[in-house]
């Protein structure tokens, strides 16, 4: 029996490791469960397949690990079943997405001692087939105490990359402590490289340690997105930022990934984003898709005034020649009408283009007492179409993972539902639709289509902020509901929408008005064997 005792804990969290390198028993007691925020172990050697051992601390010690993980969760009569969320605790952005061997593998900002945003970590979570998660050891730490030291920040968002060589690393932001979440804070560029296994990176070091000043890049400065670029045979890099206020993606280049050279903008936001809240690009993702560059971006701080839609997702398409972006219009294309759809990063694999984002937008905060907070959309593949318009809908894993069971109307005209996700889908004359979804008396969510337009309208909606998009022709409409969830899809997921109750999500009855043809399918999920990861 081995032993190792702590005598007393600091007023503020801190984060310890006990490595136990021999076969054994340990004994552990403790005084205070409350003092214990977020604890886990795991073996090295099976880890990747069996996942992380989840301690909670009461009475007694309760020891979960995969299965019984997935069970617990599910045991959340609140929590949903097909979108990913931590397991405990704060999670934001997703991050780091690739794919290694036959294992999808998420990184996502994580705040491990609260479920409320603070020092930032990136999780780490594998998959086989998008939906069915193995939860893993937390990957990045800050690189100082920031609890110790009253500040914020810590290991922000960033993304996988493969170089020509074929080793994998991570290049992420590091906000160095901060006092004050809106100005005064400095943000550098980092490299963090894989050793033998993907459970923890060898290390990492400083890409970028300064900001073009010059340009009028105060503060934000951040999310990395590389890539190898054909054209230039060199590495480029995008980071979201501000130029004088206006938010702007920079554009970086680089021939041997650690010393990096400013190139200058490759957007710059009109001053009308600025005057209506706008602070900065965050999470800016740049691709090739079907022969065209596609720009992503999230507008931090802004507030749309014909809507009162705030943070929304833009995307323009264009070419890129000569680093130079050249969009086809200077329209931006609004990625979510809904809004609870942000963060959004997106990687190339299995020869198509995959995207996943936060479901949160700081509108509507998740009630207290639960024991995590944050959850992922539906994985989504992004392609384009004849009019260079950005699409997405749900991956074709869906299909495997949850079978779809249809539903009857019921004799007074609407349908009955169990808890369990469903998908709705209408084809056809789409104009003078309702669709009401209640569970007993109280509404859960309303979907009206008239006159081009379709607008999602939650319980708790004031009217302050109209959740609405127009649409030129449109005969398709898809929604998605699970738990609480709505992501909505038209005219081939051209136009999508995303929002997040807290209020009322399990819905028993959905009533739907409408000329097009209406089909309505319950999800079941499909029982699989528990995959053995691979470690790198």
């Amino acid at each position: 029996m081995l032993f190792w005792q702590a005598p007393s804990f600091s007023d503020y969290p801190d984060f310890f490791r006990y490595h136990h390198r021999e076969a054994g028993r340990v004994t552990v007691e403790w005084d205070s469960a409350e003092s214990i925020l977020f604890a886990y172990g795991y073996d090295p050697v099976t880890v990747a397949g069996t996942g992380i051992t989840m301690w909670e601390f009461g009475a007694e010690l309760t020891l979960r690990t995969g299965q019984e993980i997935d069970a617990w969760m599910k045991s959340d009569p609140a929590r949903p079943v097909m979108h990913f969320s931590p397991i405990r605790q704060w999670m934001n952005d997703p991050n780091g997405l690739c794919k290694i061997g036959e294992d999808w593998h998420l990184f996502y900002q994580l705040h491990p001692a609260s479920t409320e945003w603070g020092p930032m970590h990136w999780g780490h979570a594998t998959s086989t087939d998008l939906f069915n998660w193995t939860h893993l050891p937390v990957f990045l730490h800050p690189e100082q105490n920031l609890w110790r030291l009253g500040a914020t920040g810590g290991a922000f968002s960033g993304n996988a990359f493969k170089d020509r060589d074929g080793e994998r690393m991570f290049f992420y932001t590091e906000r160095l402590p901060a006092y004050d979440l809106f100005k005064g804070y400095r943000e550098i560029q980092k490299l963090a490289r894989l050793g033998q296994t993907a459970l923890h990176p060898i290390g990492s070091e400083t890409v970028i340690a300064t900001r073009p000043v010059d340009d009028g890049v105060e503060h934000d400065f951040r999310d990395p997105k590389v890539w190898w670029d054909e054209t230039t045979g060199a590495y480029r890099m995008v980071l979201g930022a501000a130029l004088h206020g206006d938010p702007a993606v920079l554009l970086y280049g680089s021939d041997k990934l650690t010393d990096w050279t400013y190139l200058g903008p490759i957007y710059r936001a009109p001053t009308h984003y600025r005057e209506n809240g706008a602070r900065a690009v965050e999470c800016p993702d740049f691709f090739s898709l079907d022969g065209k560059w596609v720009m992503v971006m999230g507008f931090v701080g802004y507030t749309e005034p014909s809507t009162g839609r705030h943070n929304l997702l833009f995307a323009q398409v264009g070419d890129f020649v000569d680093d130079t972006f050249v969009p086809d219009t200077e329209e931006l294309q609004v990625l979510d009408f809904g809004t609870d759809f942000y963060a959004m990063q997106s990687f190339r694999a299995d020869g198509r283009q995959i995207a996943m984002a936060w479901l949160f937008n700081w509108e509507d905060r998740k009630p207290p007492g639960s024991p995590y907070s944050g959850e992922m959309s539906l994985p989504r593949e992004l392609r384009l179409d004849a009019a260079g318009r950005l699409l997405m809908q749900p991956v074709r894993e869906l299909e495997a993972t949850w079978e779809l069971e249809p539903l009857a109307i019921a004799g007074d005209g609407g349908y009955r539902l169990e808890d369990a996700p469903f998908d709705l889908r209408l084809t056809g004359d789409l104009d003078q639709t309702t669709i009401v979804a209640a569970e007993g008396k109280d509404v859960t969510f309303e979907i009206v289509v008239s006159h081009g337009s379709v607008a999602i309208r939650l319980p708790h909606d004031n009217g302050k902020i109209s959740y609405r998009a127009q649409y030129v022709s449109a005969t398709d409409l898809r929604i998605v509901h699970d738990r609480g969830i709505i992501e909505v899809f038209v005219d081939n997921g051209a136009i999508c929408g995303t929002r997040r109750t807290y209020q009322s999500v399990a819905p028993d009855r959905i009533t739907v008005e409408s000329q097009a043809q209406v089909t309505l399918f319950e999800r079941r999920a499909v029982q699989q064997p528990r995959s053995v990861g691979a470690a790198a």
